[in-house]
């Protein structure tokens, strides 16, 4: 209720009560007594609920998270983050080190960190106003080998660790309540559509067996990866996950992926044997592209997956369940490699 409201309402009760005395001349003074308490009482407990409203409908205010005040880096521990902290305003031009007071005041990163020279970013943790990093955030941070995300973010964009190849470590500060980096996966876990969504990995991640989906470019520009394991009953991977994972040498997509979604795979130069489950149903757009040493596809499903411009080259031997090979040359999505062969 308005104070506007309060006011009108309690006008309108006064003058009520006044046309009631008024129009009633013929009661006893105890009765005009009794009416006058009452109307008072009635209009007493009507400010005490308009109060007791409005302070209830009131916002808590927030507050933030308490800081100690401590020195996180120098100009000699890690010269980098001083260097773009003096950039970004967030210490004096001049300035040598950067306290956790600094750090707390930064509202959110932008792009300051992409293609920077940081090797470790523990520092991350103490940048606790940080509630969200967007998309690209670290992009090509070549030299960056671990992380550390702060406990009060609560939005993490596709792609913000993408295309960081020496990354080896990712931790998420265990008092953040919608990410963690459970069983020391080395990768950024929430929870998404009810189900665990794995939303940032490294060449060290390993993939808890009850993640359900991978965000798109959850690993791109992963360049030291080789090989990844997926949960049994893995049922999404998002568009590029893997994109430009020159390292990949063997995939195999798990039972509960239906679509292998576009550029998932694309730029996996040395990718030279994939194995589709029985539950792909489609091979989307350039989701192979650029796999120029795919030599093997071994695909149990028993009638052909649709291809939709998966790959630009043919040239790998299919491999296909018995009695099944006529099937394979003659359907027009896979006519075009050359060897099709039955399943040993």
């Amino acid at each position: 209720m308005s104070e506007q409201t309060f006011i009108l309402s309690f006008h309108f009760i006064c003058l009520t009560l006044q046309r009631f005395f008024k129009n009633n001349k013929r009661m006893t003074p105890f009765f005009k007594q009794t009416w006058f308490i009452g109307g008072v009482a009635a209009l007493a407990i009507f400010a005490l609920c308009f109060l007791g409203i409005n302070y209830v409908g009131q916002p808590d205010e927030e507050k933030g998270p308490e800081v100690d005040d401590v020195v996180i880096a120098t100009i000699q521990t890690n010269e980098p983050l001083i260097t773009i902290a003096r950039q970004q305003g967030w210490i004096e031009a001049d300035a040598t080190e950067m306290s956790s007071i600094d750090a707390s005041k930064v509202k959110e990163l932008g792009t300051a960190f992409q293609s920077s020279k940081l090797t470790t970013f523990s520092e991350l943790q103490h940048f606790v106003g940080l509630t969200e990093i967007h998309a690209g955030a670290f992009a090509h941070s070549d030299g960056l080998t671990a992380i550390t995300i702060p406990a009060y973010v609560i939005t993490i964009e596709d792609g913000a660790l993408s295309y960081c190849p020496a990354l080896q470590e990712i931790k998420v500060d265990t008092a953040n309540t919608h990410y963690d980096s459970r069983g020391n996966c080395n990768a950024i876990i929430c929870s998404w559509k009810g189900e665990l969504m794995l939303v940032a990995g490294c060449v060290n991640t390993v993939i808890p067996e009850d993640v359900r989906y991978i965000a798109p470019q959850a690993f791109a520009g992963c360049t030291n990866l080789k090989k990844i394991s997926f949960p049994e009953r893995m049922k999404e991977i998002g568009e590029e996950a893997f994109k430009d994972c020159q390292g990949l040498e063997t995939v195999e997509i798990p039972q509960g992926v239906r679509f292998v979604k576009p550029g998932m795979f694309k730029g996996c130069s040395s990718l030279r044997e994939l194995t589709l489950s029985k539950s792909v149903e489609r091979l989307q757009k350039d989701a192979f592209a650029g796999c120029s040493s795919l030599t093997t596809i071994n695909c149990g499903k028993k009638y052909p997956p649709i291809i939709e411009n998966a790959f630009d080259e043919y040239k790998a031997t299919v491999y296909v369940p018995n009695g099944m090979t006529n099937t394979y040359y003659r359907d027009k999505f896979w006519k075009d490699f050359p060897t099709v062969k039955e399943l040993p």
